[in-house]
């Protein structure tokens, strides 16, 4: 299976929306992301692709020495197959090039799957965040360090 990463255009604006409101229940307003895809220069956003069919995304938002994970979903039908890994490779490459020293993100703590992702990419535990989400679910902050880049 041949998987291809891309920046977001507009285009994939509704295949995003659509799919975060089945994952979360909830997303970015489409407004938002147009916005942040047009005119914010510190955001990346990133699709991937298998064949003709958006799989997955993930956003970052660079600040001056770190990043911070937006979001990152692969569509259940293409879960476990090495896309959210490819994803994040992406994104860490583009922190390296941007000479961005750490990563951040949250994951929720009981996303067995998405904590070892992390972890086989170097990601570390930075602390555990009570009560998080909307439902209470407690998130795993975790730190991915480049190193003085």
């Amino acid at each position: 299976m041949d998987i291809l990463i891309r920046e977001m255009n507009l285009t994939d604006g509704p295949f995003v929306f659509e799919e975060e409101q089945k994952i979360y229940g909830k997303t970015l307003t489409k407004q938002a992301l147009y916005n942040d895809i047009v005119y914010n220069d510190q955001t990346r956003y990133f699709i991937a692709k298998v064949e003709d069919d958006r799989v997955g995304y993930v956003g970052i938002f660079l600040k001056e020495s770190d990043a911070e994970i937006i979001n990152i979903f692969v569509s259940e039908k293409y879960r476990a197959q090495g896309i959210g890994k490819k994803l994040m490779e992406k994104v860490i490459d583009i922190c390296y090039k941007e000479k961005i020293s750490k990563v951040n993100l949250e994951v929720r703590q009981d996303n067995k799957v998405a904590l070892k992702m992390y972890e086989d990419l170097g990601f570390k535990l930075q602390g555990v965040l009570k009560n998080y989400y909307k439902n209470r679910d407690n998130a795993i902050l975790l730190v991915l360090e480049l190193g003085g880049i």
